[in-house]
């Protein structure tokens, strides 16, 4: 599927939760097959990074593709996932890999989300490079909070700019006070660290009011954007 460029990247929309207008996307890798199915990355990834080698090269141009069109046609800003392993292992070989991900687009227009994966995670090392790519201007994001590793002690030992709120959260919000409560509170957790909070899984205008309502910075999910070529 690399080989023939299958691979590739779909985006999905980050909105602004007071202006209601798109501030930037992420870019979501997709494999399309020939036969016109859609697959997601849990079911291709970790076989792809496993087996690579010169004749199986993750789809830079394709990234490249989506940061330019991202940044230079849109004017917004373009967020990518990296692994926390990826970032344990640059830990110890540079940033040389930051320029083959998004090419030629101002470093501060470009996010970085920290993917979990099930290792043992390595938090000194992962601060080092996370401080290393603020110092270029790069903008780092905690994705799913709440869940897995990105807990409280990852918001401590991390200085992130953003941290993205699991969307089991807001689904739950709208259904107990005692969520509601909980989802305010992360928020408020969020802002006082001096980082921006993302809700996800915005699927209802019910979600979309309560969140702006908490006062989240920013919102994602299919009611605001389903991820779509950057054609579509």
């Amino acid at each position: 599927g690399l080989q023939r460029d299958e691979v590739g990247y779909h985006v999905q929309p980050v909105v602004n939760a007071r202006t209601l207008k798109v501030k930037g996307f992420e870019g979501l890798i997709r494999w399309e097959r020939p036969n016109g199915e859609i697959l997601g990355p849990g079911l291709f990834l970790d076989t792809m990074t496993k087996a690579y080698d010169a004749r199986t090269r993750p789809p830079t141009q394709n990234a490249h593709r989506v940061a330019r069109w991202a940044v230079f046609d849109m004017g917004r800003s373009i967020a990518f996932n990296v692994s926390t392993v990826f970032l344990n292992r640059a830990a110890e070989e540079g940033l040389g890999w930051v320029q083959d991900i998004v090419g030629d687009v101002p470093y501060n227009r470009v996010v970085f989300e920290l993917v979990e994966t099930a290792v043992e995670q390595r938090d000194g090392n992962l601060a080092r490079v996370v401080d290393q790519l603020r110092a270029k201007g790069i903008r780092v994001a905690l994705d799913d909070f709440g869940t897995g590793h990105s807990t409280l002690s990852r918001l401590r030992a991390l200085p992130v700019d953003i941290v993205k709120i699991d969307r089991s959260f807001v689904a739950r919000a709208t259904r107990s006070p005692r969520d509601l409560e909980l989802l305010r509170s992360m928020i408020t957790l969020i802002r006082s660290v001096g980082a921006e909070s993302v809700c996800e899984g915005i699927e209802t205008q019910a979600q979309l009011e309560t969140v702006r309502m908490l006062g989240t910075d920013s919102m994602q999910g299919f009611l605001l954007g389903k991820p779509r070529p950057i054609e579509a």
